[in-house]
């Protein structure tokens, strides 16, 4: 490659490191049960409607994506109802894929994104990719989001601003009050996006509802996933809503068929198991309020999430060599160094009997550390 002429972008963006997989686990300590509770995946497994609608369309993989992506934003309409129509909706190859468009729509000439300094890296490695400069935020000392500090980091270049809500690592959520606020703060040149990812699982009825911004029209994009309460996460479905004004726009930034029909078919069927995802959402509330209980019975400090999810954080002792004692018993939870907490550790909400095993193994990874 000595004589290519590389992107100067691309080479200052750190790749995106991922949580460990089972296979990869087993192949290198050799162990034959291994748990992953690092991805913040479905403990439930996939919707069965759509396993059952992917089923039926599995012979078409030869065939482009025809129709699916009209039917699936038609199936958003009713889902969501409240005067959008399908003009509000744009489809991803996942949340990320989604994001993807977001900052390519609109970081370009060096423009800024503010963001988090706690919070789901995607958003600063895709503003570097496309030339962009990085405002980071830090959090309040409790680890919310500081809103308020977030909009008087807001310059003249700033093209876009990233909120998490419930915030990936920290599974807190904004307020409805905090975020009117800081709304009517920005200035008209400024998008604000929504990473919504993880709303299915919020209990706290003062999450600030962002879609009442998009039906009054302002620059604001809301992203949410069927990765999670679905259980579609290797199928790669995400979604965006805005103003049409701005999903016309963001089209501009979609790559031929970017989508597979199955993906959407499986989503779209998603969408109407409504038993499936109150067990999932009942599931996953239940299962984290154990998590929070017995953790703080060890002596650790978790956060009280919203999200699929729980943050330990500064542990009595370093929180990466805890994470390496529960891996070489079998269990891969996610340093969160590259989230902005060097000494914390999230770990995935599961069933029962998996949440009792990494508790387990986590006093043993405290006694082996100590």
């Amino acid at each position: 490659m000595n004589g290519l002429m590389l992107n100067p972008q691309l080479l200052q963006v750190p790749l995106y490191i991922a949580g460990k997989c089972p296979e990869q686990v087993r192949q290198e300590l050799g162990l034959s049960d291994v748990l992953r509770l690092c991805s913040n995946e479905s403990p439930l497994g996939p919707s069965p409607m759509a396993l059952a609608a992917l089923r039926n369309v599995l012979a078409e993989v030869n065939r482009y994506p025809g129709t699916a992506e009209y039917e699936l934003r038609r199936k958003l309409v009713t889902y969501h109802g409240d005067g959008l129509t399908e003009q509000y909706f744009i489809i991803g190859n996942g949340a990320t894929d989604v994001l993807r468009m977001i900052a390519q729509a609109f970081i370009f000439d060096s423009g800024e994104s503010v963001v988090g300094r706690v919070t789901f890296p995607l958003y600063a490695l895709l503003t570097t990719m496309y030339g962009g400069r990085v405002i980071r935020v830090d959090p309040r000392p409790d680890y919310h989001s500081d809103l308020p500090a977030m909009a008087d980091a807001v310059t003249a270049q700033t093209r876009i601003v990233w909120l998490c809500s419930p915030n990936n690592p920290t599974g807190f959520v904004l307020s409805q009050q905090a975020v009117d606020e800081f709304i009517e703060r920005l200035p008209e040149h400024v998008v604000v996006v929504f990473d919504e990812a993880y709303r299915d699982y919020v209990t706290d009825p003062d999450y600030a509802d962002s879609l009442r911004y998009v039906r009054q029209g302002r620059d604001v994009i809301v992203v949410r996933s069927f990765s999670k309460s679905s259980g579609l996460a290797n199928l790669r479905v995400g979604y965006g809503i805005a103003h049409p004004d701005l999903i016309e726009y963001l089209l501009h930034t979609v790559l031929p068929f970017n989508t597979g029909a199955l993906s959407m078919v499986a989503a779209a069927a998603s969408l109407d198991d409504h038993v499936f995802h109150r067990r999932s959402r009942e599931l996953v509330q239940q299962e984290r309020a154990f998590l929070f209980a017995r953790l703080s019975e060890m002596g650790l400090t978790c956060l009280p999430s919203q999200a699929n999810f729980v943050l330990v954080v500064d542990p009595p002792a370093s929180a990466p060599a805890l994470v390496d004692a529960l891996l070489r018993q079998g269990i891969i939870v996610r340093p969160m160094g590259t989230f902005g907490l060097p000494n914390a550790f999230r770990v995935t909400v599961g069933l029962r009997r998996q949440n009792e095993w990494f508790l387990a193994a986590m006093r043993q990874a405290l006694a082996e550390v100590r």
